[in-house]
């Protein structure tokens, strides 16, 4: 026997089909190199000057092997801004440095350019860093495994300070929504700007590209103030 088809029965079935066409989840467009740099070109931004204000500390990067660092690196290694690194990029790192920082929210761990590194930044002792950095010191002694790290002066434990002033670009200068979330290609892989904050683009020369710094509570980029 024929059954009727109820009217509404229809409408909500069209209604549903509609809902899981229109509702389904977009993909945020990264923003490549090339992106980026014709913003650039267009805006014609201006600069701004920012150096670090702290020493660090950082764990030294002997192996393009991810597993020989320790654990609580592992599992924080480029947490704040989403990133990636591959065997290759620690591969052509070796020599650099793991930062070791934090932010309100937590660990900020990220592999520090050799190039970079080694035109930018000079070692010091941790003594220095336990005296200007104290907090620093603190909370990453709140890690179980990197406060015996610490305790125990791992070699591979080291301070360093970033001497040399830092040009950068503030997204929003350039038309990246501060409202929105914004995924960028960089280097070694990709970085990610939270919605609700600017974020800054550094030029790394080694590398050719950008790559972006998020900003802290004070509105600078992370660890770094403006440069007088």
């Amino acid at each position: 026997m024929f059954k009727p088809v109820h009217f509404t029965n229809l409408i909500g079935g069209f209604a549903l089909c509609c809902f899981g066409l229109f509702s389904s989840p977009v993909t945020a467009q990264i923003q490549t190199q090339s992106d980026i740099t014709t913003r650039i070109t267009e805006a014609a931004p201006s600069e701004r000057m920012f150096v670090k204000d702290q020493p660090i500390l950082g764990w030294r990067l002997e192996s393009a092997d991810l597993t020989e660092l320790p654990e609580a690196i592992q599992n924080n290694l480029g947490s704040v801004d989403a990133t990636g690194y591959d065997a290759a990029y620690l591969a052509e790192n070796v020599g650099s440095i793991v930062a070791l920082q934090m932010t309100g929210d937590g660990p900020d761990f990220y592999i520090i350019g050799l190039q970079t590194f080694t035109d930018s930044y000079k070692t010091v002792s941790l003594k220095e860093v336990s005296e200007k950095n104290a907090r620093l010191v603190e909370r990453l002694e709140m890690v179980p495994e990197l406060a015996k790290k610490l305790a125990a002066n791992d070699p591979s434990v080291v301070g360093a300070l970033k001497t040399v002033p830092v040009p950068m670009i503030a997204m929003s200068d350039v038309g990246f929504a501060i409202a929105e979330e914004i995924t960028i290609e960089a280097p070694w892989g990709a970085q990610t700007k939270p919605a609700g904050q600017d974020a800054y683009l550094v030029y790394d020369t080694s590398e050719e590209q950008y790559y972006m710094v998020n900003s802290g509570q004070d509105g600078n980029p992370l660890n770094y103030v403006p440069s007088e």
